[in-house]
């Protein structure tokens, strides 16, 4: 008999401003469906829209790809109606996709602990909210809600989806090593029958860049703008995904002010998921010096496009240099991420087909096997 698992999600398909975390359920559908029957609640608009999705049918229980969607109003979505959507389910276990959302995690971990819904397993994705990075933006209400929690006892039983032992660890340093961890490693597309097929052309002292992620201070924007004052060569920098911080995007565009004439940056705007990958074919280099990713889907995507990776080490993505893929840095060392980049302006058109058919190999090779996907299904067990 198949598991029933209900998803507080936050935010699912169509929505593209969610990030990564929405990949990380699509794909955790994609690959378990054959044996779990997923119930997934969600929002009926995309971060920050004042509107629902066209043509979507909203507060019912619709099918999507391989799972049973509830599309909602958050502004409507009272502790009531939460529990209501909850008890129309018969599920086995919940999955909850963040720490910090007070509607789709702290509610239903209180109303599980005052019996307004079964007292059923629960399970939680932190999503790489407890990386010091993370903890380290506006660390003074977070700091207050986990002490909170811990003295009610809030998530005594619950059990801790961890994406990478690193991720395990941030969790024991809050909640103990005595918390239930499991370990079950993020879930990619299936790559295993995509050949490389890249064919922008490198030449010295050129390189286009891109950086692909919400405009949010955890993603670090602002200090890859700024790595690139002390670049030369002709670099193209372009930017994609959502305004979700106004004001840090504000302080992003001062920073490319103060760029040379030699750096040309260009904002696109966000995307649809299903064109990043051309997005990656059609730049060589992918700037990401993130505070903090559990996993970080967007990496393991530039990796596919053929992209070689610039990163900090603030993601599970380690040893990137020896493996000629990339780069992942200390973000402390804010010299060598310049270093680094005036390294790959310099890169001739041989040298760098060679490192980025290293990054499309490496791409595949941590994508999907057959231990992470029993890894996953796992957590519901």
């Amino acid at each position: 008999m198949k598991q029933k698992v209900l998803i507080c999600a936050g935010y699912y398909i169509p929505s593209i401003k969610g990030g990564g975390p929405i990949q990380s359920i699509k794909n955790l559908v994609n690959n378990l469906s054959e044996r779990v029957d997923f119930y997934i609640v969600a929002a009926d608009r995309d971060l920050g829209d004042d509107k629902p999705f066209d043509n979507l049918i909203i507060d019912e229980w619709i099918q999507v790809g391989d799972a049973k969607v509830f599309y909602t109003d958050l502004s409507r979505l009272t502790w009531r109606k939460t529990a209501n959507v909850i008890n129309s389910v018969d599920y086995d276990v919940i999955y909850l996709n963040s720490f910090f959302s007070y509607k789709f995690s702290t509610v239903p971990v209180l109303l599980s602990k005052c019996k307004r819904i079964p007292r059923k397993q629960i399970v939680l994705a932190p999503r790489g909210q407890f990386s010091p990075g993370a903890l380290g933006l506006k660390s003074g209400k977070k700091k207050l809600y986990i002490k909170m929690a811990k003295a009610l006892g809030l998530y005594k039983d619950i059990t801790w989806h961890a994406t990478a032992e690193t991720e395990k660890k941030d969790i024991e340093s809050i909640f103990g090593h005595k918390a239930n961890i499991k370990i079950g490693n993020n879930l990619t597309a299936n790559y295993k029958e995509l050949k490389y097929n890249k064919n922008i052309e490198k030449n010295k002292s050129e390189l286009k860049i891109v950086f692909i992620s919400r405009i949010h201070p955890k993603k670090n924007l602002k200090k890859a703008i700024e790595f690139l004052k002390a670049i030369q060569g002709k670099i193209e920098f372009n930017i994609y995904g959502p305004l979700e911080d106004k004001v840090y995007w504000s302080e992003c565009e001062k920073a490319i002010e103060s760029l040379p004439k030699s750096i040309q940056v260009s904002y696109k705007g966000a995307i649809d998921h299903d064109n990043i990958m051309e997005i990656f074919k059609e730049h060589h280099i992918f700037l990401f010096p993130t505070l903090g990713e559990n996993f970080g889907h967007v990496i393991s995507e530039a990796l596919i496009g053929g992209c070689p990776v610039i990163i900090s080490d603030q993601t599970p993505w380690r040893e990137l240099e020896k493996k000629q893929v990339g780069w992942d840095i200390k973000l402390t060392d804010e010299n060598v991420f310049s270093e680094v980049l005036q390294k790959c302006v310099n890169l001739d058109n041989k040298e760098y087909q060679e490192i980025s058919k290293n990054a499309f190999e490496y791409g595949k090779q941590t994508s999907n096997n057959v231990e992470d996907i029993e890894g996953n299904y796992k957590l519901f067990k």
